[in-house]
């Protein structure tokens, strides 16, 4: 399908034969779907996500896949950040956490690409489709709120933010996955036909997604939205209008959902408004950094005493236990930087920027006319930096459920570019060798995961209290990473 010809809707009765062609991408959707659901909790997400990945490792090197790792122009930068992290590992404090954090970044990606796979090879429509299981997974989530927002009233139980995030130990692990997924909802808004039965659902659940937002306070997902608007409006200017014209509409929604429901129908009930915009303000003005500061100051101090390979992956909180905050710096560049070393860190940024140029050379290659496509990039441009501006002052990149749907993201990103460019996009076949390399490759990064949480899996699925040793390590303080209590 050529891209001038790209249908404004999907049906899932017109395209059933696409869920067939995309088990990598369903299998992350059913992820996301069983997190809000079954696997609720820090650890229970974590080991679904371990298992998610150790399924796609499995099936890239049984199925020996033609996935090209690292041949795209990004190939070099990211293999030498990969090898960075893996000579960081072996000096750590504990080589198996390192590692492992190693491993779920690489394992991720290898996830990402195989899901552009699918796109590349169903087009279009695979990735709308696509976008859309994704969407309805956020549906029936939200009725989970929707339930415990007509018991309250049943019960006479004041609502609380944390009736948003049932599923999640942390309000903000919520706020991280909206902040990769909500781009997306909005793009549905904007390119689904006016006469689609679906396009009310699309609408009503970006607007309570932003509602969500508001009543959670997530400042960070905030500050990442309107960062990749203004983003995205520099960049592409009148071609980012459809994306932006949606956003500050189902912005808007959001924003009169949430007086209307948590403001105007509890005074009249008799009961109290929500209070989240006060909490903020408080919040905000008491505290701007809200304490992320005293961690930004020692990466800082880890980043000038080993600048070369860091101090490991996942090994922030092993040195910023004393703090008593965090087990990452809320912070990708300080994290990056401080546990892989600022060499790593160069690579990753490079890597980053040639994918970025890709995306915006991809949306050039586009006829003004194609208004649909020239959505999709806006929208993607716009998505890519909400999450990085995100990351810049939360842990979006490391917690369990995020990491998936961010896994989601890139690859309907780099799945539509490929289908813009064509077969130009195409990697070149891989020998013998390199196919063998790759599962080698592969299956070390799961062997990795695996060893990592073995010990504590079932104790960690169970909710048991943590072993005497564990316990001296973890006094009263959470600092979720690999699992909620840390072990550090």
């Amino acid at each position: 399908m050529s891209a001038s010809r790209l249908p404004a809707n999907v049906s899932f009765s017109a395209h059933n034969r696409f869920l067939l062609e995309m088990p990598f991408g369903l299998l992350l959707c059913l992820a996301l779907l069983s997190n809000f659901f079954f696997t609720g909790g820090h650890d229970r997400q974590r080991l679904l996500s371990v298992a998610v990945l150790t399924m796609t490792a499995l099936a890239c090197v049984v199925t020996r896949n033609d996935t090209a790792l690292f041949q795209s122009q990004v190939g070099n930068p990211l293999a030498a950040f990969f090898l960075l992290g893996v000579l960081g590992s072996v000096s750590s404090f504990s080589p198996s956490y390192a590692l492992f954090e190693v491993s779920i970044f690489f394992l991720l990606y290898l996830f990402a690409l195989r899901i552009a796979d699918e796109i590349a090879r169903g087009g279009h429509a695979t990735l709308l489709m696509l976008v859309q299981v994704m969407a309805i997974t956020c549906v029936l989530y939200s009725v989970q709120f929707w339930v415990a927002y007509a018991t309250s009233f049943a019960l006479a139980i004041p609502l609380e933010a944390g009736d948003f995030a049932l599923p999640f130990a942390n309000i903000r692990f919520f706020n991280h996955m909206q902040t990769a997924t909500l781009p997306l909802l909005i793009l549905l808004c904007c390119i689904t036909s006016r006469h689609a039965r679906l396009r009310l659902l699309w609408w009503g659940m970006s607007a309570y997604w932003w509602m969500a937002i508001f009543a959670t306070t997530g400042r960070g997902t905030l500050a990442g939205i309107v960062a990749g608007s203004v983003v995205v409006a520099v960049l592409r200017r009148r071609q980012a209008l459809p994306y932006l014209k949606a956003a500050v509409l189902s912005a808007g929604l959001g924003l009169v959902a949430y007086f209307v429901f948590l403001v105007v129908i509890p005074y009249l009930a008799g009961g109290s408004a929500f209070g989240a915009f006060s909490y903020a303000i408080d919040r905000t003005a008491a505290d701007p950094a809200s304490g992320r500061s005293i961690l930004w100051h020692r990466a800082i101090e880890l980043i000038k005493q080993h600048p070369l390979l860091g101090v490991g992956p996942m090994h922030f909180a092993h040195n910023a236990g004393d703090l008593h905050i965090g087990a990452h710096p809320h912070d990708w560049v300080m994290q990056i930087a401080s546990e892989w070393g600022i060499p790593a860190f160069l690579c990753l940024c490079t890597a980053l920027g040639i994918a970025g140029r890709s995306l915006l050379r991809t949306g050039g290659m586009l006829e003004p006319e194609d208004k649909t496509n020239q959505t999709i990039c806006s929208a993607l441009v716009a998505g890519a930096a909400t999450i990085l501006v995100d990351g810049l002052v939360s842990g979006l990149f490391v917690m369990p459920q995020s990491q998936l749907a961010i896994a989601l993201f890139l690859g309907c990103a780099i799945g539509w570019c490929r289908v813009v460019a064509g077969p130009s996009a195409q990697t070149c076949p891989r020998s013998r060798i390199q196919r063998t390399g790759a599962a080698i490759l592969i299956a070390a990064a799961a062997a990795c995961l695996v060893t990592a949480i073995w010990p504590d899996a079932v104790a960690r699925y169970k909710g048991d209290e943590l072993r005497p040793a564990q316990a001296a390590l973890n006094t009263g303080t959470n600092w979720p990473r690999l699992w909620r209590a840390g072990f550090f």
